[in-house]
């Protein structure tokens, strides 16, 4: 409580853009998957493709502005990330042809699944060194509270309004209510980071990273760490998006509406409460880097679970067990890449590492859109899904093991 009590405004901050990320979120995006395929008469494939298009553009972007957020003052830059956010929240509501709909939507996906995102964590993984696993933990709440509220009212909205009206919803609640939430807990942040800068200079220039060295993003892109963690790593964005993308086929495969499905999102919400406090705390003690290799195989039993069930029961524990790996993902991740390559250039390491987890979140669609289209069972790539979590989970062995 005293941590929590002591860090009020920041923590705060973490978990308010956390929830706003959700406008870019997949888990978001999805519901309006089956109105704008029915608008614009795209296949699985046809979506996927455009979806893909967009995804990896909001790639690029963060790995080329991400690294802002090392400059600039962070009251002024997540200030500007909402405006930004609300500017393509409303571009969604006014997008008429396509081309303009999915340049708005590459708009939302990079302002909200990645730029708020990376906002998030990486304030929490730069601010925090002895609790840092609690505060990316605390943070990352904000995603499942986002994703308990804003596809459900979607949902509802779209039975009330157009779908795109919605949208114009969307970026008055970024202007009305998160703007002034984010200004009012970054006033006087100046000297939280004073502190921060301060503390840095008096660990050494490499601040704790393996090597004893200063790593900026043109050294990670040379270290085999790297390449080993990325499978383990991006198991999480890329299964989730596929399951939340194509939620109408696997309700439709379990023989459920979907308004029945995303009622039970509530749980996946739950699961991934439950865990970032107890992962955040492993996290501090344990430390991200040996916790890495032991989340995928969760991500494999969900994914069996999945297969297997078609009750309620069943898909409500599949759902809630995604949330659960969701949850522990986010704490151990984050802290595993300031553990390996330091805090003073996080930014743009992060930036590079976000971008490659947002590219996998549009590979996904496409991939699987078009193993759908050629007439694959769902049920198959489920358990594909298990074989990369465990391949995964064994590579990421050797980046475990303190050097």
């Amino acid at each position: 409580m005293a941590f929590l009590r002591d860090n009020l405004k920041l923590l705060g901050f973490g978990f308010t853009v956390a929830i706003f990320s959700s406008f870019g979120q997949t888990y978001f995006i999805g519901v309006y998957r089956e109105p704008i395929s029915t608008a614009y008469e795209l296949s699985n494939s046809d979506f996927g493709l455009y979806y893909m298009i967009v995804t990896i553009g909001s790639a690029i972007g963060l790995n080329r502005f991400g690294h802002l957020i090392d400059s600039v003052p962070l009251a002024r830059y997540a200030a500007g990330l909402v405006l930004l956010l609300a500017v393509a929240c409303l571009s969604m509501g006014l997008a008429g042809p396509v081309f303009l709909l999915f340049a708005a939507m590459m708009f939302v996906r990079l302002m909200g699944q990645g730029m708020m995102t990376h906002a998030a964590m990486t304030t929490m993984s730069r601010y925090f060194d002895r609790n840092r696993g609690r505060a990316v933990a605390i943070a990352g709440l904000g995603m499942p509270v986002g994703q308990a509220i804003f596809p459900a009212l979607a949902v509802f909205l779209m039975t009330r309004v157009s779908w795109q009206s919605s949208w114009l919803v969307f970026a008055g609640v970024c202007l009305l209510v998160a703007l002034p939430l984010v200004t009012y807990l970054l006033r006087h942040h100046e000297r939280r980071h004073a502190d921060w800068v301060a503390s840095s200079a008096a660990n050494g220039p490499s601040d704790g990273a393996v090597g004893g060295k200063v790593w900026r993003r043109r050294d990670v892109v040379r270290d085999y760490r790297f390449y080993l963690a990325l499978p383990a790593v991006i198991v999480t964005p890329f299964w989730i998006t596929a399951v939340f993308f194509f939620a109408e086929d696997i309700a439709s495969s379990k023989g459920w509406t979907m308004q029945a499905f995303t009622g039970l999102y509530w749980l996946y919400a739950l699961g991934a409460a439950v865990t970032p406090l107890l992962g955040g705390a492993l996290v501090d003690h344990f430390g991200g880097r040996r916790l890495l290799p032991w989340y995928p195989p969760i991500m494999a039993i969900g994914l069996l679970v999945g297969l297997v069930s078609t009750g309620g029961i069943g898909i409500g524990i599949f759902l809630a067990l995604m949330g659960l790996v969701l949850g522990a993902a986010g704490p151990v991740n984050n802290a595993m890449w300031a553990e390996i390559y330091g805090t003073r250039y996080l930014g743009e390491i992060k930036a590079l590492a976000t971008s490659l987890l947002v590219l996998s979140t549009a590979l996904a669609p496409y991939l699987l859109g078009l193993l759908l289209d050629a007439g694959v069972a769902f049920d198959t790539l489920l358990i594909a899904g298990m074989v990369h979590s465990l391949v995964g989970s064994l590579l990421v062995m050797p980046v475990a093991r303190r050097r």
